[in-house]
């Protein structure tokens, strides 16, 4: 048996008690300058009061940003920016006084403040030669207009006069007669022409007219039967349907205006749409270009045109150029000497 401190016998030896850790003293408590004692609680109610203060400056600052930007753009709207230049580039046969004033921004206008799009849109409206026209502004107080004219490419006769198209079918002006230089176009009708606005085909208007009284009314027989009749007139008139798809002024004469462009011919006389199957275009007002039917047009035109820089036709000659089976290399030219003829002495 383990003895106890005092010698006596006793249980097991017990451990011995944990000492008390060292306490690190704690720390003073917050005084005023003047010495006294913090009342508790008070420490709190100050850091609270700091946080607050510092909310507070940064609202103020936030405001007072906000003041700045205010200002700013009321300034910059009401005093600074003021229009003192309007400057037109490019050229044009509209005087530059005509087509500021048509714009309809003046000097002393807030620069920001200038309706840049209805003055671009009224300049191409009002001014119809003008083909584009851009607006826009140039610190600290310019507008810049710049300009560009279009030119005169086709006539077609509109209630007993000549619409003049630009290069976006856009009518330019109407003449009693057809300008020198400029393509006549026969065989296109129109529904409504006027000077500034885009053409509107005939074919549009009846065939808006067409769908909107059909509309509903069509019935699985009157579809199949309208199927079968296309078919017996592609038959009867040997047609194919991708064919019968350009059967519109419009689609024709936009798609052989573009190969005309394409293929470099710059002396295009008139353009005949008047028999859809054999579309003709007279040349230098000499050779007539007989194109068949409106398919491969591009190709027909650069063969006609390969012809004519090779020598094919001389520069006096006159005839006519079958070019419907260009894609078959047959393009036959049948001279015409009929004023040779009628001016030789007999």
């Amino acid at each position: 048996m383990a003895r106890t401190p005092n010698g006596t016998r006793g249980g097991p030896p017990g451990r011995r008690p944990p000492q008390n850790p060292r306490r690190e003293p704690p720390e003073p408590p917050p005084r005023f300058s003047n010495g006294r004692q913090v009342p508790r609680g008070t420490e709190q109610r100050a850091a609270l009061r700091r946080r607050r203060k510092r909310r507070r400056a940064i609202l103020f600052y936030i405001a007072t940003f906000l003041l700045v930007v205010v200002a700013a753009v009321t300034l910059s709207l009401t005093v600074l920016f003021k229009i003192d230049t309007i400057q037109v580039t490019g050229t044009s046969r509209y005087p530059a006084q005509q087509i500021v004033q048509i714009s309809g921004i003046v000097r002393g206008e807030n620069l920001f403040l200038a309706k840049t799009k209805e003055a671009r849109a009224s300049i191409e409206r009002e001014l119809p030669y003008i083909k584009s026209a851009k607006v826009s502004r140039q610190l600290p107080a310019t507008i810049v207009i710049h300009v560009e004219d279009d030119t005169a490419s086709g006539a077609i006769a509109y209630e007993g006069r000549y619409a003049l198209l630009g290069s976006s079918e856009k009518v330019l002006e109407f003449a009693d007669t057809v300008p020198e230089g400029i393509t006549l176009v026969k065989g296109l009708e129109l529904a409504k022409a006027e000077v500034g606005k885009p053409i509107v085909y005939a074919d549009d208007v009846e065939e808006n007219t067409s769908s909107s009284t059909a509309e509903g009314d069509a019935s699985a027989s009157a579809e199949s039967s309208t199927s079968s009749s296309e078919a017996v007139s592609a038959e009867s008139t040997g047609v194919s349907g991708e064919e019968s798809t350009l059967h519109k002024s419009k689609e024709i004469f936009q798609e052989l205006r573009g190969a005309i462009e394409d293929s470099g011919l710059d002396k295009i006389t008139e353009i005949d749409l008047s028999d859809r199957y054999n579309l003709t275009i007279l040349y230098d007002g000499r050779i007539t270009m007989e194109l068949g039917l409106p398919t491969d047009l591009d190709y027909k035109l650069d063969y006609a045109k390969g012809i004519l820089d090779t020598g094919g036709i001389k520069e006096n000659e006159k005839g006519t150029l079958n070019l419907s089976d260009a894609v078959n290399n047959r393009v036959p030219f049948e001279p015409d000497y009929s004023n040779e003829s009628a001016s030789a002495p007999g």
